[in-house]
């Protein structure tokens, strides 16, 4: 019997190794390699937790697979982010805040990474339209929109408009707050 390993055991340890791997995936900051883009610390104690994801909250990178959200990412960790557009509007009559400063740009994607999707939801909310739109590069815009500060409007590609409860939206509403006081 010396020398010969049996399949089951084979299995177990590839299994094994696997759930390492994937830990260690999710559990270090980008990955093995360390940071390459500008993703590098973008967490704080307002980023959702693994704990957060096991009670059914989705962080919204995690939630929007779209091709919008994919390139919004991909120019974030490169650095390719012209500008971003915070609109606030409760009641009708707030402009919006713009900034091509990258340390704002870089609280906006932090402020937006850090929301978790909870449930599709049928609340029509307070009637408040908020949004944000980060210009790329390219040209290209990405926006997420919000109404109120606790539900995520959102296209599935369908063209059909859902609607979800989140959490995590008050660091947006915070951001524009500070922007529109400047300018």
């Amino acid at each position: 019997m010396k020398g010969k390993f049996s399949k089951t055991g084979i299995a177990l340890v590839g299994c094994m190794l696997v759930c390492v791997i994937l830990a260690l995936a999710v559990g270090v900051p980008n990955g093995f390699f360390g940071d390459t883009g500008k993703g590098g610390d973008l967490d704080d104690e307002n980023t959702p937790k693994v704990s957060d994801i096991v009670d059914g909250k989705t962080p919204i990178f995690m939630f929007d697979k779209s091709k919008d959200a994919m390139a919004l990412m991909t120019a974030f960790d490169r650095g390719e982010i012209a500008d971003v557009l915070l609109m606030f509007d409760p009641e009708g009559g707030n402009a919006p805040a713009e900034s091509d400063d990258q340390d704002v740009i870089r609280q906006a994607y932090k402020a937006l990474k850090n929301i978790v999707v909870l449930e599709a939801t049928e609340d029509a909310g307070p009637e408040c339209y908020h949004n944000i739109t980060f210009t790329l590069n390219d040209g290209t815009g990405v926006t997420y929109s919000f109404d109120g500060t606790d539900i995520l409007i959102y296209d599935d590609g369908t063209g059909n408009t859902v609607k979800y409860s989140i959490e995590g939206a008050e660091e947006l509403q915070e951001l524009y707050s500070r922007l529109a006081e400047q300018q």
